[in-house]
């Protein structure tokens, strides 16, 4: 679903301020605390968690590539079509969307289970994970597998976010990877996989 809502801008921006105006309303009905870095604590935690993201894109992606050769590359290069219809203003909305995730996946959903419920930071990773994982199924066989990958990087936003105790850099991280990963997939479609020129 949200993965489809990010080919639109105006959806992309709708969905955004609605995600933020549920998640803030959720907040307070809640009680839940949301800590942000100041500029200086900023800095780091978003280059580490920036760096941490984009590091296990990168290992997901040789892996793959080397265990399923051209099958991944075929499906890759698919999951890059999916999004043909992106201009700038759509990948950056879509960059905005993601910001506007966080507050629900990261900022309500792994908080509750965290602060009220107790329930321990590897439960609370794990099911704000899957149910991030679950909101970005695409309805399409082959590109469905896509939603485990999101399932991963739910996890990896999850360690951020514990790690650095601020929703704005977390919400910071998730945006600015949407806008590269949504960036490398417009290149992908011009160049071929990864500048190989390889479609497989």
């Amino acid at each position: 679903m949200l993965f489809n809502v990010k080919k639109n801008f105006l959806l992309s921006v709708v969905l955004t301020l609605a995600l933020a105006a549920l998640a803030l309303a959720l907040k307070y009905a809640l009680g839940l605390e949301w800590q942000s870095s100041g500029a200086v604590d900023f800095i780091p935690g978003f280059a580490a968690g920036l760096a941490a993201i984009l590091a296990s894109d990168l290992v997901l992606v040789i892996l793959l590539a080397a265990i399923f050769k051209n099958e991944f590359i075929k499906t890759y290069m698919q999951m890059a079509d999916y999004f043909a219809g992106q201009r700038i203003s759509e990948i950056l909305a879509g960059g905005l969307l993601a910001a506007g995730e966080e507050m629900i996946f990261r900022g309500v959903i792994l908080q509750v289970m965290v602060q009220p419920l107790n329930s321990g930071p590897v439960a609370a990773v794990l099911v704000s994970s899957i149910l991030f994982g679950l909101f970005h199924i695409i309805a399409r066989k082959r590109l469905a597998l896509f939603s485990i990958w999101a399932v991963w990087e739910g996890a990896v936003l999850g360690v951020v976010y514990l790690y650095t105790g601020s929703l704005l850099v977390t919400a910071s991280v998730h945006a600015v990877h949407d806008i590269l990963g949504f960036t490398v997939f417009a290149l992908n479609r011009k160049r071929g996989f990864f500048l190989t020129g390889r479609r497989a």
